[in-house]
């Protein structure tokens, strides 16, 4: 269930009931100019050597404008690939069908083409450097019975926020999905203790001028990944929400100042129009053949999926 930023309850779970926030619809597909070589030359991303080059050539397409769609949004190594793998393993024990969406890249990117017919293996690996090479610039349709419920776009961090590059403007396939029809749920990671306090700032700014790209319908659901490594877990699924929220304020100036509420009315009882979520991915450890993965507990993925959804149903 979402949690409200405002809350101040000191014993405050990790299981409050749901706060509605306050996101709209034809296909859109990037620079269709994009052309790959025969040699196949593209990096772990997937991306040709024209499109590391040149952001602004890279080509995706969305033909889907109705399902909503889950951005998880961050800079590099925030953990949006291991939150996708963790998502997907909880999503298909619950039930639900996890797929790659073929068409989202050029079918000349032979890279993505391997992680679409490679999901299910790649999802199911334990080696975690595996899924971090493997996984990546990738959307996923999450259904329930055969309906599609959402879509889930995970992407390179350093095109969202790159710490060396703070105020580069975002790539063009990011504008055109910021502008696309689709009901959007961005998903924004944050982590204690990540980088300077310089660069946490210049990831407010970001955040910030994100805000102003956004629809008023638009959700915010800001994600604190490896809470497990924070004195806030009291145990599992009991987390001092208002210490962790206040942690975030502390690393992140102002971070949560653009989704205000100015509503007269509802402000009195919801300070910030989005949501906070606790969350661990799991647990690493070096072994012979690398870095391996083991899950983190379900109600983690629970609460973080039960928040998605109800902004999913709007």
């Amino acid at each position: 269930m979402p949690v409200e930023i405002n809350k101040n309850d000191e014993e405050s779970s990790f299981n409050p009931s749901p706060d509605p926030i306050g996101i709209e619809q034809t296909p859109i597909t990037t620079n269709e100019t994009n052309s790959y070589n025969d040699n196949n030359n593209e990096s772990t991303t997937g991306l040709s050597a024209i499109e590391m080059s040149d952001p602004n050539s890279i080509n995706v397409t969305i033909p889907d404008q109705n399902a909503p769609l889950i951005i998880l949004f961050g800079p590099p190594a925030c953990g949006k690939t291991m939150t996708l793998v963790r998502l997907t393993r909880f999503l298909q024990n619950q039930g639900y069908t996890i797929s790659p969406i073929k068409t989202f890249r050029p079918t000349t990117d032979t890279h993505y083409k391997k992680m679409c017919d490679n999901f299910d293996q790649m999802i199911n690996n334990n080696n975690a450097a595996a899924g971090n090479s493997r996984i990546s610039f990738m959307l996923v349709e999450v259904l329930n019975n055969g309906k599609r419920l959402c879509q889930i776009l995970e992407a390179p961090g350093e095109y969202y926020f790159d710490p060396q590059k703070p105020t580069a403007p975002f790539p063009n396939y990011v504008n055109r999905i910021i502008a696309s029809g689709n009901r959007k749920i961005w998903s924004i990671l944050v982590e204690p203790d990540w980088q300077n306090d310089i660069d946490r700032r210049n990831y407010v700014t970001r955040i910030s001028n994100l805000k102003q790209k956004m629809r008023m319908s638009d959700n915010v659901v800001f994600i604190y990944n490896k809470i497990d490594k924070t004195n806030f877990v009291r145990s599992v699924g009991d987390i001092n929400i208002p210490a962790a929220i206040q942690d975030i304020q502390y690393l992140y100036p102002n971070i949560f100042v653009p989704f205000l509420n100015r509503n007269p009315i509802t402000k009195i009882f919801k300070k910030f129009n989005c949501e906070f979520v606790p969350f661990q991915t799991g647990d690493y450890t070096e072994a012979i053949n690398g870095l391996t993965y083991q899950e983190g507990p379900d109600e983690y993925c629970n609460n973080l999926w039960n928040t998605l959804l109800s902004k999913i149903k709007g």
